[in-house]
């Protein structure tokens, strides 16, 4: 197992300074709204590659009172009894670095990178399955990432070829090979993040139908991907040649809509259930909340069984619309699973359903 035995925040967000010690299991951070609570738990997503859950500047990481300085996060990070001591800073420019044992060298970061996973529960995600499409791709692109690490950059990549191709449209006069070669990387990418969602979804979906911990409602519940373009062109993403056809057929329309009307940045994410085909949005909030919990638990047994990761698994503010179902759940995951779990709450009681062992941390 790997997980955080501390955390100690210079200069970042509301603290000048804090230290705080871990244990392996689970960790609830208490405190009143605004005491920063979920900068800490921010503070851990940091570790990963990206700029945190927030996806905020790096120059707002900085504490408000003293700009001047950079922030430093610092932490030990423990596995199979070898501790890494795991540093998160700001450059001069602004840029987040990581390093392993004092060293930024890409080596030691793919190291770390590949011993763990982050999978966090944000209070936007009770309404998961009533946002935008856009935000239910994102949480599943973030499943997949935390599985594959270089998936990231597959994204990026086919987001930026998008982009080109519509600034080439806009010329209307273009090089026809350059766009060609625009196309051709879209496809090469889009096809790539098509397999892989779809794999993941069926691995999501074998743990969820699998899962038996209370039987209520929605043991038969699936994740399913919707998407016209798969739906038009069946396996579209085992045929290159079709999928680029489609590219240059659609051009004219594409410049008319100022996008691109084909691809996996189009498709939307649903649970249904097998029985009865009741979809996840006719769900109460709490029951959208029990969904989102079962597929981090999914998650993590993916992880573990098949991967071999450790998730460290951050849920905050976790304690709204918390029925019986939904705590139920919560003990699975903390008792069950052999995860490092950070929660946050605004009062200890709220978390008296959970074991003794559970280590709760004031945060002042």
């Amino acid at each position: 197992m790997g997980y955080f035995k501390n955390i100690n925040f210079f200069n970042y967000r509301n603290f000048s300074s804090l230290d705080i010690d871990f244990k392996t299991g689970c960790n609830i951070l208490i405190g009143k709204n605004g005491s920063g609570k979920t900068n800490i738990l921010e503070g851990i997503s940091l570790f990963e590659k990206g700029r945190g859950f927030r996806k905020d500047k790096i120059s707002n990481l900085i504490n408000f009172n003293n700009k001047k300085t950079n922030f430093n996060i610092k932490s030990t990070f423990t596995k199979e009894k070898i501790d890494l001591k795991i540093n998160v800073f700001n450059t001069e420019k602004n840029l987040k670095k990581i390093s392993v044992n004092d060293s930024t060298e890409s080596q030691s970061i793919k190291y770390f990178s590949s011993i763990f996973s982050i999978i966090y529960f944000l209070p936007e995600m009770e309404r998961m399955f009533v946002l935008s499409p856009s935000y239910r791709r994102n949480f599943l692109d973030r499943l997949i990432f935390s599985c594959f690490k270089d998936y990231n950059l597959i994204i990026n990549c086919y987001k930026k070829a998008i982009n080109e191709r519509y600034l080439l449209l806009k010329k209307q006069s273009y090089d026809e090979a350059w766009m060609n070669q625009v196309e051709s990387n879209i496809v090469s990418n889009g096809i790539n993040i098509y397999k892989k969602r779809i794999l993941h979804i069926q691995n999501i979906n074998n743990y969820l139908k699998k899962i038996n911990i209370n039987q209520n409602f929605y043991n038969n519940y699936i994740l399913k991907l919707k998407d016209d373009f798969l739906d038009s062109y069946s396996k579209i993403y085992e045929d290159k040649d079709q999928y680029l056809y489609q590219l240059q057929k659609n051009r004219n329309n594409d410049f008319f809509y100022s996008g691109c009307s084909i691809g996996p940045h189009r498709s939307d994410i649903y649970c249904i259930n097998q029985n009865n085909n009741f979809n996840s949005n006719q769900l109460s909030t709490g029951q959208q909340k029990t969904l989102v919990i079962l597929i981090i638990i999914s998650q993590c047994i993916f992880l573990i069984k098949d991967l071999k990761l450790d998730p460290i698994i951050l849920l905050d503010e976790i304690c709204s619309h918390l029925d019986d179902n939904n705590r139920e759940l919560l003990l699975y995951l903390t008792n069950e699973l052999n995860v490092q779990t950070f929660m946050t709450g605004t009062d200890e009681s709220f978390f008296s359903f959970l074991s003794t062992n559970a280590h709760y941390c004031n945060i002042a």
